[in-house]
């Protein structure tokens, strides 16, 4: 069993390697070319600010539930968006 200090030390090389991960993906993602976008996609797309969920981007598109999370399954696939919880709710964001 690891005591508190190895268990902090721990911690810190994980926080490290994950800053170090984030870096090299960032700049793998400025050398690769600007995914294509569909005018479906622009339209959910402007809704992914950390603040709506499916059913919100749903009622501001006048799209379906379903439309708007096969559209963002194409845009996390795109790497043009993630998901993210916040207070137990589950919002989009763009990368």
């Amino acid at each position: 069993m690891m005591n508190a200090k190895e268990f902090r030390e721990m911690i810190s090389l994980l926080k490290s390697i994950e800053e170090k991960m984030d870096t090299l993906v960032n700049l793998q993602r400025s050398l690769m070319p600007k995914p294509k976008l569909g005018k479906e996609e622009k339209k959910v797309l402007k809704f992914c600010d950390r603040k709506n969920t499916i059913a919100e981007i749903a009622t501001k598109t006048g799209k379906t539930s379903n439309n708007v999370n096969f559209l963002l399954t194409k845009l996390r696939s795109k790497g043009v968006i993630r998901s993210v919880k916040i207070r137990n709710r589950t919002v989009y964001e763009r990368i």
